[in-house]
């Protein structure tokens, strides 16, 4: 039936293997000449030659991320300014918009800390964290950014991403994973630390903050270090994550460990959020656009870093203007549903490709899951 519905197009029938070696068919080089409907839906290829292996590995994948994604969403999102629980509204489209439009198959998109930070500088000195106002502001951020996005991928504006040297790559990741940790260890430890903009001023905080340090808290962190950890040694695409959720999650519950001090994230209101279009007031959005545009940037430099990494293991083809266009629409579509900016996340699509990711479908079992932890949990 795939094959019938490709040939009403004019495409003709090849032996040809996509670039993920996966699947034989019609090439994706017929379809990119072909581009009337490559253009609209430039994840059909992918489908060619799809079968239970593929996605029993992709389910594993996108289950692997959802657990991951859930509480990391939820902590990003209060390291924003925001209520946690527009973390997972941010989590529900971004990841499959992103993954179905774009060009890395494994990139999984939605909130990182390095956009929260940008989003909390930002939005801080115009409104308080939390209030209604603050929320509409980081919304129609997610709207503007969205914009900028899809202007540069439809206008083939991308190749300027092209002349990033490797290094510089390489010095972004690096202070991208110097900033998660510095943003999650008082987490870890059951500290508070104050807000920082700059990494030092935080590592200097968390150092006077150590003999502060909840050891209940520490304990559970540190078992769920050791099970992912381990699990990881054992075999790379294992669950670990879910497994660790478990064993700290449900003895918390049953044991009432957290009526020792441990934090919990509480209730957050359950249900899908409602479409609703972003508060769209000209003198507002003129004074956001510089920094709507210093987020997009930077923004894209995380999707970009990730996407070089994971494309010198899988030898897919890395489209600049396909990837302005996939990030620009799932934060232009998420922002009608309340989420604030999102990009590409360096260590969730480490995850997703560890754990055996081949296609966006590990993305939309990621945003399932999100979906039924609004819904259930």
């Amino acid at each position: 039936m795939y094959f019938e519905f490709l040939s009403s197009f004019g495409f003709r029938y090849s032996n040809s293997v996509a670039p993920n070696g996966l699947y034989q068919g019609v090439t994706v080089g017929e379809l990119i000449n072909n581009s009337k409907i490559y253009r609209l839906f430039p994840f059909l290829p992918w489908l060619n030659g799809y079968n239970r292996t593929i996605f029993r590995q992709d389910v594993v994948a996108g289950a692997t991320v959802a657990v991951v994604l859930i509480p990391q969403a939820m902590a990003y999102a209060m390291l924003a300014g925001l209520p946690a629980v527009y973390g997972l509204y941010a989590a529900i489209l971004a990841p499959l918009i992103a993954a179905l439009y774009g060009s890395l198959q494994q990139l999984s998109t939605g909130p990182i800390a390095i956009l929260s930070l940008l989003v909390l500088t930002t939005l801080s000195p115009l409104a308080e964290p939390g209030t209604a106002r603050y929320i509409e502001l980081a919304v129609l951020l997610a709207f503007m950014v969205g914009i900028l996005y899809l202007a540069i991928g439809i206008f083939r504006l991308g190749a300027v991403m092209s002349f990033i040297s490797h290094s510089t790559v390489r010095g972004f990741t690096s202070a991208a994973s110097l900033i998660i940790c510095a943003t999650q260890v008082p987490h870890l430890l059951g500290i508070a630390v104050p807000r920082r903009e700059y990494l030092f001023p935080m590592l200097y905080d968390l150092l006077k903050g150590l003999p502060s340090t909840h050891l209940p808290t520490l304990i559970v962190g540190l078992l769920a270090f050791a099970v992912i950890f381990v699990a990881r040694k054992y075999r790379a695409n294992f669950p670990g994550g879910l497994i660790a959720l478990i064993l700290t999650t449900v003895p918390l519950a049953l044991f009432e460990w957290y009526e020792s001090g441990i934090a919990l994230v509480g209730l957050t209101p359950a249900g899908f959020p409602h479409f609703e279009v972003p508060a769209l007031h000209f003198k507002t959005m003129s004074g956001l656009l510089g920094p709507a545009i210093v987020i997009s940037l930077v923004s894209f430099a995380e999707t970009y870093s990730v996407g070089k990494v994971v494309s010198g293991q899988t030898k897919q083809r890395v489209d600049v203007n396909q990837e302005f266009i996939g990030q620009g629409l799932a934060n232009l579509i998420g922002s009608f549903f309340r989420s604030y900016p999102v990009s590409g996340s360096f260590s969730r699509t480490a995850i997703n490709f560890a754990s055996g990711a081949n296609t966006w479908v590990s993305s939309t079992v990621a945003a399932l899951g999100d979906i039924i932890a609004l819904l259930f949990l």
